[in-house]
């Protein structure tokens, strides 16, 4: 298995509208069900967001994101990196914790 870190850079908000966050979100959450991506967020700046992804190959990565509604509609582009995960934590929900 691969990770990858995305990095989602907004490149014309004004192509935004409430139907198509509605369907980013459920893509992003069908993704999600399949244990494709493990966190997904809004970078603070609110410029896109971020996720952790994992899949057997860059070509499924670039896959997905061809498809991302905020991609199709061009509202987005995205940063792919790949790394290699050394260290983990083992209670990952203790580390988000407030």
């Amino acid at each position: 298995m691969k990770y990858f870190i995305i990095e989602g850079i907004i490149k014309n908000a004004d192509l935004m509208d409430e139907n198509k966050m509605k369907e980013h979100m459920n893509y992003t959450q069908k993704a999600m069900d399949k244990g494709l991506i493990l966190m997904s967020g809004l970078k603070e700046d609110m410029s896109g967001g971020l996720f952790i992804m994992k899949a057997d190959s860059i070509e499924k990565i670039d896959d997905y994101l061809s498809n991302e509604p905020f991609k199709v509609y061009g509202i987005q582009d995205y940063n792919v990196t790949e790394f290699s995960p050394h260290y983990f934590n083992e209670s990952p929900n203790k580390w988000f914790n407030k």
